[in-house]
């Protein structure tokens, strides 16, 4: 089959590997569809950003695969020990995949603690993803999509599912005021999800024109310019309190400090260097929390994980991704092209990651 090669930082090709073989407990997905996520662009362009010496320890052993967490496709071939595995997961079937899978075997896995498993696997980082034609995953990991969902929005699931959890941790009450800094791709999604769950006063910066616009027809009260006074922006819309609740995602953690409340909640979305300045004084003095987002489906609900529940949303129409999908490529050979237009997206107009149809859901 075909996937994306990296050879070295800013070396990424497609190239011809062998065909995916499912083992214990695992199964094959055919790629419908993929698109790479801001921070995987960064990684394999050589961005010194989380995980950047785990990829550097790699590529000094040869090249390697890395990326692709962000897809959906059709089971295509199923590992053996899997005669529990639901008959919502035969062959066929039209699925995303969950990108963390803690290892059941240690001392926080045995004690239904998963959320606290020290070495999980992480699609596409701890091994190969689906910027492939096909690729391998835990069977516990997958979720069917409905058929109101179609591959293109499949796709963009995890972001949503990040979101979800960002506000769930946050624990945004009805009619807080909401700060999100950053009208990317996390950014709009944490506004439909604060609308959706009856936030108050929602702002949002950014510089794009069209994505603020975006972040306005998504529920925000208030978009101003990033390059504009913000702090003063967003004290003269909370009577000078300031925001209860601040979703960092764009590197602005100063930023994020100087705009909440005393006594309010920061929930760090986007990914920074090891070595980025905290304002830890000033959080200090202010008795802000510092949050962030855990990875996976996690569960709140013990009947429904949220990724489900995020395919839910999708379905109903209370979450629309599509004005974040902007520029769709075909085949396999484009991904390449992709991961340029998403790191970026400024010079291409991208209001989100440049997608990839690998194959059709109904060939794939």
């Amino acid at each position: 089959m075909r996937a994306l090669v990296l050879r070295g930082f800013g070396d990424a090709a497609v190239e011809e590997v062998p065909d995916p073989v499912p083992g214990p407990g695992e199964v094959v997905i055919d790629v419908a569809c993929v698109q790479p996520s801001v921070t995987e662009c960064m990684l394999l362009a050589g961005e010194p950003v989380a995980m950047h010496t785990v990829l550097a320890a790699r590529l000094a052993a040869g090249p390697t695969r890395f990326g692709g967490h962000e897809f959906a496709g059709v089971v295509s071939a199923i590992g053996p020990d899997n005669s529990g595995m639901s008959q919502n997961f035969a062959i066929g079937t039209r699925v995303t995949a969950v990108e963390t899978a803690a290892c059941d075997r240690c001392a926080a896995c045995r004690r239904s603690r998963p959320d606290a498993c020290p070495a999980p696997q992480v699609l596409g980082f701890t091994g190969p993803g689906a910027f492939a034609e096909r690729v391998v995953v835990p069977a516990q990991t997958i979720v069917p999509v409905p058929d109101g969902v179609s591959a293109s929005h499949a796709a963009a699931i995890q972001p949503l599912a990040g979101a979800i959890h960002g506000h769930a941790i946050a624990a945004v009450r009805p009619g807080d005021s909401v700060l999100i800094i950053g009208a990317g791709v996390m950014g709009v999604l944490h506004t439909q999800v604060a609308r959706l769950g009856n936030a108050g006063q929602i702002i949002v910066t950014g510089r794009s024109e069209a994505k603020r616009e975006l972040a306005k027809r998504s529920g925000a009260d208030l978009v101003p310019h990033a390059g504009d006074d913000v702090p003063a922006a967003v004290l003269e819309a909370t009577d000078g309190i300031g925001a209860d609740v601040v979703f960092e995602c764009a590197g602005e953690f100063d930023l994020a400090s100087r705009c909440v409340r005393r006594g309010g909640t920061i929930v760090m979305v986007s990914v920074l260097p090891d070595t980025h300045p905290a304002p830890l004084a000033r959080l200090r003095e202010r008795s802000v929390a510092l949050l962030h987002p855990r990875s996976g489906a996690g569960g709140y609900a013990p009947g429904r994980s949220v990724f489900e529940h995020a395919l839910r949303l999708m379905e109903r129409g209370d979450v629309d991704v599509s004005g974040l999908i902007s520029h769709r490529l075909d085949g396999i050979e484009a991904l390449p092209e992709a991961l340029r237009i998403t790191r970026h997206k400024h010079r291409y107009g991208a209001l989100g990651p440049a997608q990839v149809d690998v194959k059709n859901w109904s060939r794939a």
